[in-house]
């Protein structure tokens, strides 16, 4: 009879091994990508401070989403001269330079797509000009 409990209980603790084991990678997978859209928004703000003391216009970011790997920001500008092209280029590159220093521990030294072992991770930025 001993021999008998021990093995039931080896497959319980087995199987409370993989549950836990299974709960915990997802789990790492939701908390990645919590970090990369913070580190997004912090880098996102920092281009948009930088863009606001160069040209005086105001800009807000509306919305941060995430969607398979894709960062998309969305922010607002008003006022200033800064072309459009200009603006979602240094939220990008700022955003991804974050993310990548988010996930590594430092910044890097150009701003490319930052690959983990979760997703492949990419920033688009969507414009809208308001004017008065």
């Amino acid at each position: 009879m001993r021999g008998q409990s021990s093995a039931e209980m080896m497959i319980l603790v087995g199987a409370i091994l993989v549950a836990v084991a299974s709960l915990l990678y997802l789990g790492a997978g939701s908390n990645e990508m919590e970090t990369v859209k913070s580190a997004a928004r912090a880098g996102a703000e920092n281009a948009i401070a930088d863009i606001d003391a160069e040209y005086g216009c105001e800009i807000i970011i509306e919305e941060v989403g995430v969607d398979a790997g894709t960062i998309t920001i969305y922010v607002n500008v008003r006022g200033g001269p800064p072309p459009d092209n200009q603006i979602r280029d240094n939220i990008r590159a700022s955003a991804l330079k974050y993310i990548y220093q988010a996930m590594v521990g430092f910044f890097p030294e150009n701003a490319e797509p930052v690959k983990t072992g979760y997703y492949t991770y990419d920033v688009a930025v969507g414009i809208r000009r308001v004017t008065k």
